[in-house]
């Protein structure tokens, strides 16, 4: 699997815990399928992030690439949940949900807060 880069080491503990929390929530309610198919889009994600602003025609911006991670690691689980919600795991589903809201609001905030360095 592709590994994130980050732009320090502060970056990499704010996104790296996210991260972390949204793989344990899909483990707890995936089979190992459905596991390794969240791995995949994980991964496709990981290598647009990775290479963002690297093509010939894209003009990629610091923040907006700080960004890609928490944000779309938001939709992408969200859009999991809602495709694996049975009436059975209703509950903890909709707690996780709530919690990755939670979260995403306060890893944007952390983001929003970091000075461009140099690690």
């Amino acid at each position: 699997m592709t590994k994130p880069i980050y732009a320090n080491n502060e970056h990499e503990v704010i996104v790296g815990a996210y991260i972390a929390m949204i793989k344990e929530f899909v483990k707890d309610l995936s089979n190992e399928t459905r596991w390794r198919n969240f791995c995949e889009v994980l991964d496709i994600l990981y290598e647009y992030h990775n290479n963002y602003g690297k093509g010939v025609r894209e003009n990629g911006n610091y923040w907006d690439w700080l960004m890609i991670l928490p944000i779309n690691l938001s939709l992408v689980t969200n859009g999991f949940f809602a495709g694996i919600e049975t009436k059975g795991n209703a509950a903890v589903v909709r707690a996780y949900r709530v919690l990755l809201n939670e979260m995403v609001q306060d890893v944007v905030d952390k983001i929003e807060k970091l000075e461009p360095i140099n690690d």
